[in-house]
């Protein structure tokens, strides 16, 4: 009696979001880490992942994402330009697979890669130009950021690799996911970094 209530309940954790959907969707945020040479220039970011694809099968899905990366440069970085201020963002739009390897579960573990289009924009900012506005009716004042005083943007092919961790939440599809993957632009420069995400996938 005992056994055949463990094979039921495990079968009932198993079965947690079964139902097999054409479509799938995710978003998430994090923080985002330079490597490789970059680590000198660039102090810790953050960044922005959604995607939107197709499940060909249970295991294997293909997603169109848009990934944006934003760092702030290094004191370092600031006194080799001699510049006050500044930083460097990327944005990308890659074709990527995917490959769940418990779908069907309600603990998945996934890898995933991908190549597409990388820009990059490289700004300098004047921090010593930041002026604060008021209302003069309300009193509310804020602070406008520090103005662009140069910027350069390029554009280049990139890849990214990685995988993730991601847990079914009830029966609806829903699943929270923790990814990490290393992303490279290909330039004569190798653009190198790291994303955590955290986030929802459907």
């Amino acid at each position: 009696m005992k056994k055949s209530m463990l094979l039921l309940l495990f079968a009932g954790i198993s079965c947690v979001g079964q139902d097999f959907h054409k479509w799938t969707f995710e978003g998430g945020a994090g923080p985002t880490l330079p490597v490789g040479s970059a680590k000198d220039r660039w102090n810790t970011g953050w960044n922005l992942l959604l995607g939107a694809g197709y499940n060909f099968t249970p295991h294997i899905a293909g997603l169109v994402e848009f990934q944006y990366d934003h760092f702030s440069l290094s004191n370092s970085a600031l006194q080799s330009f001699n510049q006050p201020g500044g930083y460097i963002r990327y944005w990308s739009f890659s074709l990527s697979p995917r490959y769940d390897f418990n779908p069907k579960g309600r603990l998945d573990v996934y890898a995933t890669g991908g190549y597409g289009l990388y820009g990059r924009t490289l700004a300098f900012t004047d921090p010593s130009q930041i002026q604060q506005v008021c209302d003069p009716y309300y009193g509310y004042c804020e602070s406008t950021g520090a103005p662009v005083i140069a910027s350069f943007t390029n554009y280049r092919g990139g890849m990214n690799m990685g995988g993730g961790i991601s847990y079914g939440l009830g029966r609806s599809g829903m699943k929270f996911f923790t990814d990490v993957r290393y992303n490279r632009i290909l330039s004569h420069g190798y653009d190198e970094f790291v994303t955590l995400t955290l986030g929802l996938k459907y």
